[in-house]
C-alpha cells in the first residue's frame, strides 16, 4: 500500500499527502519497527543498528517517501530520518534525481500537474 499511495519521487517538493487506511497502517508499522530497532540496537549511533548498515540502505526509499509526503512519525523515527538525510550521499542522490527529465505519470500523485523541487 505504501508504495502505491506514496510513490518514490525524489524530485517532488515536500508536500503533505493524506494517507489512506492501508498507507497509514504501513507507516505505523515502519515507525514501530524503526523505534524498536533504535531502542534495542541503535543507542550507540543514529542508525537502526547503531552505525550505518545494510538495513539503513534498504529503508532509504521509505525515508524518502515519508519525507517527500510530509508523513507524521514519532520523534524516534524522525530523528532516524534526519540522520539518514544528513548523510552526504543523500544529497548526491537528491541532486541526481532532480536532474532527471523523464516523467512516470503513475509516480506523480499530483498528476497531471508535475511538481518539481
Amino acid at each position: 500500500m505504501l508504495r502505491r499511495h506514496l510513490p518514490m519521487n525524489v524530485a517532488r517538493p515536500v508536500k503533505f499527502r493524506a494517507l489512506d487506511a492501508g498507507a497509514a497502517k504501513d507507516v505505523a508499522r515502519m515507525d514501530a519497527i524503526w523505534s524498536e530497532w533504535r531502542s534495542k540496537y541503535g543507542s550507540s549511533a543514529p542508525f537502526l543498528f547503531g552505525s550505518f548498515g545494510a538495513a539503513d540502505a534498504m529503508f532509504a526509499p521509505v525515508v524518502w517517501r515519508f519525507h517527500t509526503y510530509a508523513v507524521e512519525v514519532s520523534s524516534t523515527a524522525l530523528a532516524y530520518m534526519r540522520a539518514m538525510m544528513a548523510l552526504p550521499p543523500w544529497n548526491e542522490w537528491r541532486d541526481a534525481a532532480r536532474r532527471e527529465t523523464w516523467i512516470l505519470a503513475e509516480d506523480e500523485v499530483d498528476w497531471p500537474q508535475v511538481l518539481r523541487g
